[in-house]
C-alpha cells in the first residue's frame, strides 16, 4: 500500500495561474492647443498698462495699511486721456478722449511745440459731509503734454469738445512737403 501512495504534496492539485495581461490605459491624444493670440499693442498702451497696474497695486497696498484714510480723506481720481494725434499735410489733429468731461472743465496750454490738456470733473465731497458708507462718484483729474514734432502756429488752434472727444486742430506753422518716391 505504501507503494501505491504518493507523498501529499504531489496529491495536491497544482495552482495553475493564467497570465492575464493588464489593460494599458489608453492614453488620448489630445490636439495641440492653439497657441494664444496676443494683440500688438503699441508702446504708449504697454506703459498706460504698466502705470494702471502699478497704481492699483499702490492703491490696494495703502488700502491695507490706512483702510480708514478713505473715509477721512478724499484724493481725486487722476487718469490720462488717451491721445490720437494725427497728422493732416497742413495742420496736426489731436483727439482726446474725455468722457464726462465739459468744456467749462478743461484747459488747454498751446505752445509752440507742445500741447498741454489739464482738467477736473465730477462730484466734489466737501469736508463737512455725513457718514459715508461708499463713495463710488468721485473727483476726476487729468493732465496730458503731447510734445508736437513740428512747430504749430499757436494763434490759429481750434479745439472742439462732441460726445466725450476733444479735437484740436494744430495748424503747422510752415508744413513741409511730402513727396512720394516710387521704388523702381
Amino acid at each position: 500500500m505504501s507503494e501505491n501512495k504518493q507523498p501529499a504534496e504531489a496529491n495536491t492539485s497544482k495552482k495553475t495561474e493564467l497570465a492575464v495581461a493588464k489593460k494599458k490605459p489608453v492614453s488620448t491624444i489630445k490636439p495641440p492647443k492653439k497657441p494664444a493670440t496676443i494683440a500688438k499693442r503699441g508702446s504708449q498702451d504697454l506703459w498706460q498698462a504698466f502705470d494702471e497696474t502699478f497704481d492699483r497695486f499702490r492703491s490696494d497696498f495703502e488700502n491695507l495699511l490706512f483702510p480708514i484714510s478713505d473715509v477721512f480723506s478724499i484724493v481725486p481720481e487722476t487718469r490720462v486721456p488717451a491721445v490720437d494725434l494725427e497728422d493732416r499735410e497742413k495742420d496736426f489733429l489731436l483727439k482726446a478722449e474725455m468722457p464726462g468731461f465739459k468744456k467749462e472743465d478743461i484747459e488747454i496750454n498751446v505752445h509752440g511745440s507742445g500741447v498741454e490738456i489739464s482738467g477736473a470733473s465730477g462730484w466734489k465731497y466737501s469736508a463737512k459731509e455725513q457718514a459715508y458708507i461708499c463713495k463710488e462718484r468721485a473727483c476726476k483729474s487729468f493732465y496730458r503734454y503731447v510734445d508736437l514734432p513740428e512747430e504749430i502756429k499757436v494763434d490759429d488752434v481750434n479745439a472742439n469738445l462732441t460726445d466725450g472727444v476733444l479735437e484740436i486742430t494744430l495748424p503747422k506753422k510752415t508744413p513741409k512737403r511730402k513727396r512720394k518716391i516710387q521704388v523702381k
